[in-house]
């Protein structure tokens, strides 16, 4: 036992020797950094979460939709750094929900979302080497969804959208990093009105889901 403890030992010495000599990197104020992120989202299930109402003010019938499946996505950011602590910047962002699922009459209802937001970033500790922040940010989405009504209908509308969350970092060296972030996001359109073949529709989409994602960053 006492020979394998030994063994043990020796192995693990030189990795942590490696791990205390490899540096530490941190940001600087005035830097700027460029990311891309993939991301999925995971469908809330509760009446709260991804409501997308859609109701036939004609027959009276109502569809009360959420995403089903997990969506597929992607963003651009671009961050200034005012110090280690903050960063401010801007993101593109494009989701799309393959299928969602509406109650009371079955309906299909596919969602892309696509938003524009302005960024905060705020680290808890730049000193290290995983660097834990939070991210806040408010801008504007577009939501396009084409519901299955008989005929299927397009839904185009513009709307407020904002999100907040954790991340950690580790900066692999002075100009690559490497994120995983978890967040909240909220969009939020108005309740419209739409005449379409001979029936008037009501349509109130607030969408609302928990995203993951993993992002590079090329600092300069």
């Amino acid at each position: 036992m006492k020979i394998k403890l030994m063994v043990l030992l020796l192995c693990l010495c030189p990795l942590a020797a490696y791990a205390a000599e490899k540096p530490v990197f941190t940001h600087k104020a005035g830097e700027v950094a460029l990311g891309l992120g993939v991301k999925s989202s995971t469908p809330g299930l509760g009446t709260d979460w991804g409501e997308f109402n859609i109701e036939n003010r004609t027959t009276g019938v109502a569809h009360d939709a959420k995403p089903g499946t997990p969506s597929i996505g992607g963003d651009l950011q671009a961050v200034y750094f005012v110090n280690p602590w903050l960063a401010v910047g801007a993101s593109v962002g494009d989701e799309y929900f393959d299928h969602d699922i509406a109650s009371g009459v079955e309906k299909d209802i596919d969602t892309s979302i696509k938003n524009g937001l302005f960024l905060v970033r705020v680290y808890a500790n730049p000193q290290s080497r995983y660097k834990v922040y939070f991210p806040l940010a408010v801008g504007v989405a577009r939501i396009d969804s084409r519901a299955d009504l008989s005929p299927a209908e397009h839904f185009k509308y513009t709307g407020f959208a904002a999100h907040a969350g954790v991340g950690v970092e580790h900066l692999l060296s002075e100009m690559w990093g490497l994120a995983l972030e978890a967040r909240y996001n909220y969009n939020k359109f108005h309740r419209t009105l739409t005449n379409t073949h001979n029936e008037v529709y009501r349509v109130y989409p607030s969408i609302n889901y928990i995203s993951m994602s993993l992002r590079l960053d090329y600092r300069f």
